[in-house]
Protein backbone atom coordinates (compact mmCIF):
# COMPACT_ATOMS: atom_id res chain seq x y z
CA UNK A 1 0.00 0.00 0.00
CA UNK A 2 1.12 3.77 -0.67
CA UNK A 3 0.88 5.32 2.43
CA UNK A 4 1.50 9.25 3.16
CA UNK A 5 3.17 9.76 6.82
CA UNK A 6 2.20 13.13 7.43
CA UNK A 7 4.14 15.50 10.27
CA UNK A 8 4.65 18.32 8.53
CA UNK A 9 2.22 20.46 11.23
CA UNK A 10 5.12 19.80 13.81
CA UNK A 11 7.21 21.57 15.55
CA UNK A 12 8.54 20.96 19.13
CA UNK A 13 7.40 19.00 22.28
CA UNK A 14 6.41 15.38 22.48
CA UNK A 15 4.99 15.66 18.70
CA UNK A 16 8.43 15.35 17.39
CA UNK A 17 9.95 12.80 19.63
CA UNK A 18 6.93 10.47 18.56
CA UNK A 19 7.01 11.13 14.71
CA UNK A 20 10.94 10.74 14.95
CA UNK A 21 10.49 6.81 16.70
CA UNK A 22 7.66 5.94 13.90
CA UNK A 23 9.59 7.08 11.23
CA UNK A 24 12.73 4.94 12.09
CA UNK A 25 10.19 2.29 12.39
CA UNK A 26 9.28 2.26 8.54
CA UNK A 27 12.05 -0.01 7.08
CA UNK A 28 10.48 -2.75 9.29
CA UNK A 29 6.96 -2.61 6.93
CA UNK A 30 8.53 -3.43 2.96
CA UNK A 31 4.92 -3.97 2.14
CA UNK A 32 4.44 -0.96 2.20
CA UNK A 33 5.69 2.15 -0.26
CA UNK A 34 6.03 5.72 2.22
CA UNK A 35 5.63 9.27 1.44
CA UNK A 36 6.87 11.07 4.35
CA UNK A 37 6.31 14.60 4.99
CA UNK A 38 8.59 16.19 7.69
CA UNK A 39 8.38 19.69 8.83
CA UNK A 40 11.75 21.55 8.49
CA UNK A 41 12.00 20.93 12.68
CA UNK A 42 12.81 17.48 11.87
CA UNK A 43 15.44 17.44 10.06
CA UNK A 44 17.42 14.78 12.26
CA UNK A 45 14.76 12.63 11.58
CA UNK A 46 15.12 13.34 7.79
CA UNK A 47 18.73 12.31 8.20
CA UNK A 48 18.35 9.14 9.28
CA UNK A 49 15.45 8.19 7.37
CA UNK A 50 16.14 9.37 3.80
CA UNK A 51 18.29 5.95 2.61
CA UNK A 52 15.91 3.46 3.51
CA UNK A 53 14.91 1.60 0.51
CA UNK A 54 10.79 2.36 0.56
CA UNK A 55 10.41 6.00 1.62
CA UNK A 56 10.49 8.81 -0.06
CA UNK A 57 10.93 11.96 2.12
CA UNK A 58 10.79 15.38 1.88
CA UNK A 59 10.73 18.44 4.28
CA UNK A 60 7.68 20.81 4.38
CA UNK A 61 6.26 23.10 6.41
CA UNK A 62 2.36 23.39 6.99
CA UNK A 63 0.67 26.91 5.69
CA UNK A 64 -2.34 27.50 7.03
CA UNK A 65 -3.80 30.02 4.54
CA UNK A 66 -7.32 30.76 4.11
CA UNK A 67 -7.78 27.82 1.88
CA UNK A 68 -6.59 25.34 4.15
CA UNK A 69 -8.48 26.62 7.37
CA UNK A 70 -11.95 27.32 5.33
CA UNK A 71 -11.39 24.33 2.64
CA UNK A 72 -8.86 22.00 3.80
CA UNK A 73 -6.76 22.50 0.85
CA UNK A 74 -2.50 22.50 0.36
CA UNK A 75 -1.52 22.65 -2.72
CA UNK A 76 2.29 21.18 -2.03
CA UNK A 77 -0.03 17.96 0.00
CA UNK A 78 -2.69 17.39 -2.36
CA UNK A 79 0.16 17.52 -5.14
CA UNK A 80 1.83 14.37 -3.39
CA UNK A 81 -1.45 12.63 -3.21
CA UNK A 82 -2.22 12.43 -6.36
CA UNK A 83 1.60 12.42 -7.92
CA UNK A 84 2.37 9.40 -4.96
CA UNK A 85 -0.86 7.90 -5.71
CA UNK A 86 -1.50 7.88 -2.23
CA UNK A 87 -3.75 5.27 -0.63
CA UNK A 88 -4.04 6.24 2.81
CA UNK A 89 -2.56 9.16 4.98
CA UNK A 90 -0.85 8.94 8.92
CA UNK A 91 -0.68 12.16 10.11
CA UNK A 92 1.33 11.74 13.52
CA UNK A 93 -1.02 14.48 15.37
CA UNK A 94 -3.39 16.75 14.57
CA UNK A 95 -5.50 18.91 13.97
CA UNK A 96 -4.15 18.82 10.61
CA UNK A 97 -6.28 21.27 9.28
CA UNK A 98 -5.31 19.45 5.52
CA UNK A 99 -8.04 17.20 3.93
CA UNK A 100 -6.57 14.28 2.18
CA UNK A 101 -8.61 13.31 -0.44
CA UNK A 102 -8.22 9.61 0.91
CA UNK A 103 -8.49 7.85 4.55
CA UNK A 104 -7.08 9.64 6.99
CA UNK A 105 -6.01 8.67 10.38
CA UNK A 106 -5.09 11.33 12.62
CA UNK A 107 -3.42 11.43 16.28
CA UNK A 108 -5.47 13.30 18.85
CA UNK A 109 -2.86 15.02 22.03
CA UNK A 110 -5.32 17.74 22.81
CA UNK A 111 -6.17 17.63 26.02
CA UNK A 112 -7.86 21.00 26.24
CA UNK A 113 -10.91 19.68 24.24
CA UNK A 114 -11.71 16.59 26.57
CA UNK A 115 -10.74 17.61 30.48
CA UNK A 116 -12.57 20.20 31.49
CA UNK A 117 -12.27 19.60 34.53
CA UNK A 118 -8.35 20.93 34.75
CA UNK A 119 -7.31 22.87 37.44
CA UNK A 120 -5.36 24.83 34.64
CA UNK A 121 -8.61 26.35 33.44
CA UNK A 122 -9.59 27.30 37.19
CA UNK A 123 -6.12 29.84 37.23
CA UNK A 124 -7.44 31.84 33.94
CA UNK A 125 -9.55 34.78 34.81
CA UNK A 126 -12.70 35.56 32.11
CA UNK A 127 -11.20 36.64 29.59
CA UNK A 128 -8.34 34.11 29.00
CA UNK A 129 -11.38 31.16 29.66
CA UNK A 130 -13.31 33.10 26.92
CA UNK A 131 -9.93 33.31 24.33
CA UNK A 132 -9.16 30.09 25.16
CA UNK A 133 -12.48 28.39 24.01
CA UNK A 134 -12.66 30.32 20.87
CA UNK A 135 -8.89 28.97 20.32
CA UNK A 136 -9.55 25.09 20.92
CA UNK A 137 -13.58 25.73 19.50
CA UNK A 138 -11.48 26.30 15.95
CA UNK A 139 -9.07 23.33 17.01
CA UNK A 140 -11.98 20.98 17.53
CA UNK A 141 -13.48 22.29 13.91
CA UNK A 142 -10.37 21.62 12.53
CA UNK A 143 -10.17 17.67 14.14
CA UNK A 144 -14.00 16.96 13.03
CA UNK A 145 -13.47 17.99 9.32
CA UNK A 146 -9.68 16.43 8.84
CA UNK A 147 -10.56 12.68 9.20
CA UNK A 148 -13.74 10.51 10.96
CA UNK A 149 -10.76 8.19 12.21
CA UNK A 150 -8.76 8.92 14.98
CA UNK A 151 -5.82 7.05 17.40
CA UNK A 152 -5.03 8.55 21.12
CA UNK A 153 -2.28 7.72 23.59
CA UNK A 154 -3.80 5.86 26.57
CA UNK A 155 -7.64 4.06 26.88
CA UNK A 156 -8.56 6.79 29.08
CA UNK A 157 -8.36 9.27 26.39
CA UNK A 158 -9.70 7.38 23.57
CA UNK A 159 -13.19 6.84 26.18
CA UNK A 160 -13.68 10.48 26.51
CA UNK A 161 -13.06 11.50 22.85
CA UNK A 162 -15.53 8.42 21.84
CA UNK A 163 -17.65 10.28 23.98
CA UNK A 164 -17.39 13.33 22.98
CA UNK A 165 -17.27 12.43 19.23
CA UNK A 166 -19.77 8.81 19.19
CA UNK A 167 -19.68 9.68 15.23
CA UNK A 168 -15.85 9.33 14.92
CA UNK A 169 -13.88 5.67 14.93
CA UNK A 170 -11.21 6.17 18.10
CA UNK A 171 -8.22 3.61 18.80
CA UNK A 172 -5.65 2.92 21.64
CA UNK A 173 -1.76 3.06 20.74
CA UNK A 174 0.23 4.31 23.45
CA UNK A 175 3.35 6.08 23.71
CA UNK A 176 6.72 5.09 24.56
CA UNK A 177 9.79 6.29 25.08
CA UNK A 178 11.62 7.10 21.50
CA UNK A 179 14.11 4.07 20.85
CA UNK A 180 17.20 6.02 21.05
CA UNK A 181 17.01 5.40 24.75
CA UNK A 182 18.12 1.87 23.77
CA UNK A 183 20.96 2.61 22.00
CA UNK A 184 23.79 4.30 23.99
CA UNK A 185 25.81 4.16 20.58
CA UNK A 186 23.79 7.49 19.51
CA UNK A 187 23.10 9.21 23.04
CA UNK A 188 24.74 12.35 23.06
CA UNK A 189 26.30 14.29 25.97
CA UNK A 190 24.21 17.25 27.40
CA UNK A 191 26.67 18.41 29.92
CA UNK A 192 24.51 20.08 33.01
CA UNK A 193 26.67 22.25 35.29
CA UNK A 194 28.12 20.70 38.21
CA UNK A 195 25.96 20.55 41.12
CA UNK A 196 25.84 19.04 44.75
CA UNK A 197 22.50 18.41 45.71
CA UNK A 198 19.01 16.67 44.20
CA UNK A 199 18.93 17.45 40.20
CA UNK A 200 14.88 17.59 39.14
CA UNK A 201 14.44 17.37 35.48
CA UNK A 202 11.78 18.71 33.60
CA UNK A 203 11.71 17.76 29.86
CA UNK A 204 9.35 19.83 28.16
CA UNK A 205 8.38 22.14 25.92
CA UNK A 206 7.12 25.68 26.89
CA UNK A 207 3.22 25.14 27.27
CA UNK A 208 0.84 26.75 29.78
CA UNK A 209 -1.09 23.78 31.00
CA UNK A 210 2.99 22.72 31.91
CA UNK A 211 2.64 24.66 34.89
CA UNK A 212 6.36 25.24 35.07
CA UNK A 213 5.79 28.36 37.30
CA UNK A 214 4.58 26.76 40.37
CA UNK A 215 8.64 25.47 40.51
CA UNK A 216 9.06 29.02 41.80
CA UNK A 217 6.88 29.12 44.67
CA UNK A 218 8.28 25.46 45.47
CA UNK A 219 12.05 26.86 45.51
CA UNK A 220 10.98 29.37 48.02
CA UNK A 221 9.16 26.85 49.96
CA UNK A 222 11.70 24.31 50.45
CA UNK A 223 14.19 27.01 50.98
CA UNK A 224 12.10 28.26 54.41
CA UNK A 225 11.08 25.21 55.63
CA UNK A 226 14.63 22.81 54.94
CA UNK A 227 17.41 25.21 54.74
CA UNK A 228 20.08 22.87 54.28
CA UNK A 229 18.65 21.03 51.35
CA UNK A 230 20.01 22.20 48.17
CA UNK A 231 18.32 21.68 45.13
CA UNK A 232 17.93 22.80 41.13
CA UNK A 233 15.02 22.41 39.06
CA UNK A 234 16.88 22.14 35.30
CA UNK A 235 14.45 22.68 32.78
CA UNK A 236 14.47 21.94 28.76
CA UNK A 237 13.38 25.73 27.69
CA UNK A 238 15.02 28.91 27.46
CA UNK A 239 15.27 31.35 30.30
CA UNK A 240 13.29 34.07 28.33
CA UNK A 241 10.21 31.54 27.66
CA UNK A 242 9.93 30.90 31.66
CA UNK A 243 6.73 31.85 32.66
CA UNK A 244 7.22 33.08 36.09
CA UNK A 245 9.89 35.50 37.98
CA UNK A 246 13.15 33.91 39.69
CA UNK A 247 14.20 36.66 41.28
CA UNK A 248 15.31 35.40 44.67
CA UNK A 249 16.01 31.88 43.60
CA UNK A 250 17.81 32.32 40.42
CA UNK A 251 20.34 29.79 42.07
CA UNK A 252 17.54 26.79 41.69
CA UNK A 253 16.92 26.83 38.57
CA UNK A 254 19.50 25.96 35.17
CA UNK A 255 17.57 26.61 31.89
CA UNK A 256 19.25 24.23 29.10
CA UNK A 257 17.08 25.47 26.13
CA UNK A 258 15.76 22.90 23.59
CA UNK A 259 17.43 19.40 23.53
CA UNK A 260 17.47 16.83 20.58
CA UNK A 261 16.19 13.69 21.49
CA UNK A 262 19.60 11.86 21.48
CA UNK A 263 20.18 14.41 24.26
CA UNK A 264 17.60 13.50 26.41
CA UNK A 265 19.31 10.16 28.54
CA UNK A 266 22.35 12.13 28.79
CA UNK A 267 20.27 14.47 31.14
CA UNK A 268 18.31 11.87 32.75
CA UNK A 269 21.61 10.17 33.96
CA UNK A 270 22.71 13.66 35.40
CA UNK A 271 19.54 13.69 37.45
CA UNK A 272 17.31 12.78 40.40
CA UNK A 273 13.87 12.98 39.93
CA UNK A 274 11.78 13.70 37.22
CA UNK A 275 9.43 16.49 37.93
CA UNK A 276 6.31 16.90 36.16
CA UNK A 277 3.99 20.00 37.21
CA UNK A 278 1.53 18.94 34.24
CA UNK A 279 -2.27 19.98 34.61
CA UNK A 280 -3.82 17.88 31.82
CA UNK A 281 -2.04 15.37 29.40
CA UNK A 282 -3.26 12.98 27.19
CA UNK A 283 0.40 11.26 27.53
CA UNK A 284 3.90 12.89 28.23
CA UNK A 285 7.04 10.78 27.16
CA UNK A 286 8.66 12.11 30.28
CA UNK A 287 7.06 9.24 32.05
CA UNK A 288 8.58 6.35 30.27
CA UNK A 289 11.98 8.44 30.14
CA UNK A 290 11.98 8.29 33.96
CA UNK A 291 11.06 5.05 33.83
CA UNK A 292 13.33 3.93 31.25
CA UNK A 293 16.08 5.61 33.03
CA UNK A 294 15.22 4.04 36.64
CA UNK A 295 14.69 7.67 37.50
CA UNK A 296 11.59 8.71 40.55
CA UNK A 297 8.69 10.88 39.38
CA UNK A 298 7.19 13.84 41.26
CA UNK A 299 4.20 14.71 39.73
CA UNK A 300 0.86 15.99 40.04
CA UNK A 301 -2.38 14.07 41.92
CA UNK A 302 -5.03 13.73 38.57
CA UNK A 303 -6.63 11.28 37.00
CA UNK A 304 -4.25 11.27 33.65
CA UNK A 305 -1.61 10.87 35.45
CA UNK A 306 -2.60 8.44 37.90
CA UNK A 307 -3.57 6.61 34.66
CA UNK A 308 0.14 6.77 33.21
CA UNK A 309 2.36 6.38 35.94
CA UNK A 310 0.14 3.89 38.54
CA UNK A 311 2.23 3.01 41.51
CA UNK A 312 5.25 4.66 39.84
CA UNK A 313 5.08 8.03 41.37
CA UNK A 314 4.63 10.14 43.99
CA UNK A 315 1.88 12.88 43.78
CA UNK A 316 0.58 15.95 44.97
CA UNK A 317 -2.34 18.40 44.77
CA UNK A 318 -1.88 19.96 41.46
CA UNK A 319 -1.36 23.52 42.47
CA UNK A 320 -0.35 23.50 45.69
CA UNK A 321 3.60 24.54 45.83
CA UNK A 322 3.62 23.37 49.65
CA UNK A 323 2.42 19.70 49.06
CA UNK A 324 4.76 19.77 45.85
CA UNK A 325 7.56 20.52 47.84
CA UNK A 326 7.12 17.96 50.58
CA UNK A 327 6.31 15.39 47.67
CA UNK A 328 9.76 16.42 46.48
CA UNK A 329 11.67 16.61 49.78
CA UNK A 330 10.02 13.24 50.53
CA UNK A 331 11.16 11.30 46.99
CA UNK A 332 14.50 13.28 47.30
CA UNK A 333 15.24 12.20 51.10
CA UNK A 334 13.71 8.33 51.59
CA UNK A 335 16.16 5.90 49.32
CA UNK A 336 13.65 3.43 50.32
CA UNK A 337 10.53 5.14 48.40
CA UNK A 338 13.49 6.11 45.47
CA UNK A 339 13.85 2.68 44.57
CA UNK A 340 10.68 1.16 45.01
CA UNK A 341 9.37 3.88 42.69
CA UNK A 342 12.06 2.84 40.08
CA UNK A 343 11.27 -0.52 40.42
CA UNK A 344 7.03 0.10 40.21
CA UNK A 345 8.60 2.04 36.71
CA UNK A 346 9.55 -0.72 35.24
CA UNK A 347 6.41 -2.65 36.03
CA UNK A 348 4.21 -0.05 34.72
CA UNK A 349 6.71 0.23 31.70
CA UNK A 350 4.89 -3.22 30.42
CA UNK A 351 1.77 -1.49 30.16
CA UNK A 352 2.75 0.74 27.08
CA UNK A 353 3.26 -0.34 23.31
CA UNK A 354 6.53 -0.41 23.21
CA UNK A 355 8.30 1.33 20.00
CA UNK A 356 8.38 -1.18 17.47
CA UNK A 357 4.14 -2.27 18.48
CA UNK A 358 3.42 1.29 18.40
CA UNK A 359 4.31 1.38 14.63
CA UNK A 360 3.01 -1.50 13.89
CA UNK A 361 -0.31 -0.97 15.36
CA UNK A 362 -0.30 2.04 13.41
CA UNK A 363 0.27 1.33 10.19
CA UNK A 364 -2.31 -1.51 10.25
CA UNK A 365 -5.04 0.85 11.51
CA UNK A 366 -3.62 3.01 8.66
CA UNK A 367 -3.64 0.60 6.25
CA UNK A 368 -6.82 -1.08 7.59
CA UNK A 369 -8.81 2.28 7.46
CA UNK A 370 -7.94 2.67 3.75
CA UNK A 371 -9.66 -0.76 3.13
CA UNK A 372 -12.71 -0.10 5.37
CA UNK A 373 -13.11 3.67 4.62
CA UNK A 374 -14.18 5.45 1.42
CA UNK A 375 -12.88 9.35 1.06
CA UNK A 376 -16.45 10.79 0.62
CA UNK A 377 -17.45 9.68 3.98
CA UNK A 378 -14.83 12.48 5.13
CA UNK A 379 -16.66 15.15 6.33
Amino acid sequence: MRILINASNLKKGGGVQVGDSICRELNRFQQHEFTVVLSSSMQDTYNEIKKMPNIAVCLYDLKNDWRTVLFGYDEFLDGVVKEKKIEAVLTIFGPSVWIPKCPHLCGFARAQLIMPESPYYTQMNGYKLIINRLKYGIRERAFKRCSNSFYTENPYTTERLAKKWSNKKVFTVTNYYNQVFDQPEKWREKKLVDFEGITLLTVTASYPHKNLGIAVEVAKVLRSKYPEFRFRFVITIDKDEYPANIHHVEDCFEFVGKVNIAECPSLYQQCDIVFQPTLMECFTASYPEAMRMERPIVTTDLEFAHKLCGEAAEYYSAVDADACAEAIYKVATDGSLRERLKVQGKIQLESFDNYNERARKLIELTAGESRNLESTNII
